[in-house]
């Protein structure tokens, strides 16, 4: 029976999202303590979830009417999960400095002015030194006349373009819904445990193994947190060891850089939840991408070439190839798909499909012309303009496609986006500075892609058709949470800086370093414009190759151990952070799986869902009390 959305649970989940943005921008960006948006799964979203479970549980002994159904909480779950994405630390939490920081860091030593003022959207932009100066020191409100008109027409204008192109997302995720969920079976890893937390029968609060896991998790979280603020107190080596510093004076070996070996109890959680062939792949390519860099510095390639072994562009061209395999393995399904959307006889249904499939095209060429057209008003020429949205359309096919499969822990890709593949590629000496300059400016949601929208609307996708909830009335809340996560993203950042000082020394997080790295880069370029580096073209047909040998073998030998998404994911900053402990959830689940089989991984998997949720709980709580109480906070992520 299909489960009908009351209007309470939207009301819950508008009421919710504004605290969750207020709270993320706060941690990521003021204290730098807990970055929940780093990782596939938002720990303040589940957070919430586990209060509203806690709700329903004290509610049902009162009035059991007043309980909201797992329908209900998973969709309050997206609501603010997809709302939380836009504040998130590679969305406007990295666009709003950009906005603003050439405007009061522009000296005559740097020359940014008379390099590259000339060709800044100022009506995209906020220039006016007063209102900048109290962005930047302090001590004034968001909520002055001034400053209101001053950031109103870029807000709308920015909330515009976000939009347009979520509503492309949505509808590139409404024509590969069914392929996906129903005709591949995908597994969608994610949504597993809020799926487990909001079970009516709340069986996963009932299993002993659970609260062990939940008990070991917040019992490390407690102490050492404890220990941040009394440093007399004993703390549990976590996240002490670095392998680097066992090797920095020997050459080549100094060459694997950073290589922590942490402890964090959710990610081995994340880790138990992933196929062991992704998780395997997940560490093992994390050292062959070490293994390539202590290569380049054997040999010496790295003189004449610092940028080798490109791995970025490596990273870059096997999402792409992702992405292809996506649109290959669905061409006769997307065939189908294109007949129903001509009217023509067609094998599929959109009946049950959020929107037609007619519609759905529609969407996307009418989106991304419109899109197009906004770039270009910018001042890109057409040809850049077009290469820059189909490339990343292309990485966000492949990033949803990589979250609905195998529900990879993180997708984080930094440094390896469009504006870095065009520049590279094309050569800077061949692209005008007007064309630069617009690229800098989508620095903004191209720095990385952690925080990514489309994977989570596929996932509501695929909450709505577990639970037999209306997907059209889904996707149409989804929009909403997105639409009012972008204006309260804005204003949640904004009145923070405002009252604080997103250059004061209040603000310990990334506020101002997300502004220096795409104007130095701009700068550069405009003053010493690199040629066409070949190599990276190379190396990014390498990873493509590479990434489709891997597809090739796993579908035709069911043995192989090696996962393309594992060899797209690695190298990303966060695999640094999570290798180790995904390397434990897989040897727990390989030993689990080997001496006792599937039943034996089905009973322990409620250990590892505490393990999650004991971090979780305890970081959230830690969390909030020391932003409350002015606290130090241990981080346990991030």
């Amino acid at each position: 029976m299909r489960e009908k959305l009351k209007c309470r649970a939207i009301i819950i989940g508008i009421l919710l999202i504004p605290p969750n943005v207020l709270w993320t921008g706060y941690m990521e960006m003021v204290v730098g303590k807990g970055f929940p948006t780093t990782m596939s799964l938002f720990f303040n979203a589940i957070f919430t979830l586990l209060v509203l479970v806690l709700y329903n549980i004290f509610i049902g002994r009162i009035s059991p009417r007043m309980k909201l159904t797992q329908g209900e909480l998973m969709l309050i779950y997206s609501m603010v999960a997809i709302g939380t994405c836009m504040v998130g630390v590679d969305l406007y939490a990295v666009l709003i400095p950009c906005l603003v920081h050439p405007f009061w860091f522009a000296t005559p030593e740097n020359k940014w002015e008379s390099l590259f003022f000339k060709y800044l959207p100022k009506w995209l932009m906020v220039s006016d030194r007063r209102a900048l100066e109290g962005y930047f020191l302090g001590w004034s409100s968001i909520y002055s006349k001034e400053n209101i008109l001053a950031w109103l027409p870029p807000i709308l204008y920015w909330t515009l373009f976000f939009m347009v192109m979520i509503f492309v997302m949505l509808c590139i995720n409404v024509i590969f819904r069914k392929q996906w969920a129903e005709n591949e079976r995908l597994t969608f890893p994610i949504i597993q445990l809020p799926l487990a937390i909001t079970d009516e029968k709340l069986s996963l609060f009932k299993s002993k193994l659970m609260w062990i896991g939940f008990a070991i998790a917040a019992l490390i979280d407690i102490v050492n947190n404890i220990n941040v603020n009394y440093p007399f107190f004993p703390h549990i080596p976590i996240r002490d060891y670095d392998l680097y510093s066992f090797v920095y004076a020997l050459r080549p070996w100094y060459a694997i850089g950073w290589t922590p070996i942490y402890f964090f109890p959710c990610i081995i959680g994340l880790g138990y939840l992933l196929p062991l062939d992704l998780s395997f792949s997940c560490w093992f390519f994390y050292w062959y991408w070490k293994f390539q860099r202590v290569l380049s510095v054997a040999f010496n390639l790295q003189v004449a070439r610092p940028d080798m072994p490109y791995i970025n562009d490596q990273s870059a061209g096997a999402y792409i190839g992702i992405a292809f395999f996506v649109i290959w393995v669905g061409r006769r399904y997307l065939l189908e798909v294109i007949k129903r959307a001509l009217g023509r006889k067609s094998l599929v249904s959109d009946a049950d499909e959020p929107m037609s499939y007619r519609t759905a095209f529609i969407g996307i060429i009418l989106g991304f012309a419109f899109l197009l057209f906004f770039v270009i008003k910018m001042g890109a020429r057409l040809t850049t303009a077009f290469l820059f949205l189909l490339i990343y359309f292309i990485l966000s096919l492949a990033i949803a496609r990589i979250r609905a499969e195998l529900g990879s822990p993180a997708h984080d890709l930094h440094f390896a986006g469009p504006d870095q593949m065009i520049t590279r590629i094309w050569g800077v000496e061949n692209i005008s500075p007007r064309n630069l300059t617009v690229l800098s400016l989508y620095w903004g949601f191209n720095r990385a892609y952690r925080s990514h929208p489309m994977p989570h609307q596929i996932e509501g996708f695929k909450i709505a058709e577990r639970l037999d909830i209306n997907q059209k009335k889904f996707m149409w809340i989804m929009f909403s949470a997105s639409f009012l996560g972008s204006l309260l993203a804005f204003w949640a950042l904004l009145d923070l800086y405002y009252r604080i000082g997103a250059a004061s020394a209040k603000v310990v997080g990334p506020a101002t370093w997300f502004g220096w790295e795409p104007y130095n880069r701009l700068s550069s370029w405009i003053e010493t414009p690199a040629k066409r580096d070949n190599l990276c073209a190379v190396f990014t047909g390498v990873g493509f190759a590479v990434c489709l040998f891997l597809i090739f073998m796993k579908t035709a030998f069911f043995w192989w151990p090696f996962h393309p998404v594992g060899y797209a994911v690695s190298s990303s900053w966060c695999m640094g952070w999570m290798w180790f402990p995904i390397f434990i959830g897989w040897l727990a689940k390989f030993i689990i799986l080997k001496s006792t089989g599937l039943k034996g991984y089905r009973f322990a998997l409620p250990f590892f869902f505490g393990l999650i949720l004991g971090e979780f709980t305890v970081g959230s709580l830690a969390n909030i009390l020391g932003i409350l109480l002015d606290w130090r906070i241990y981080h346990f992520w991030g």
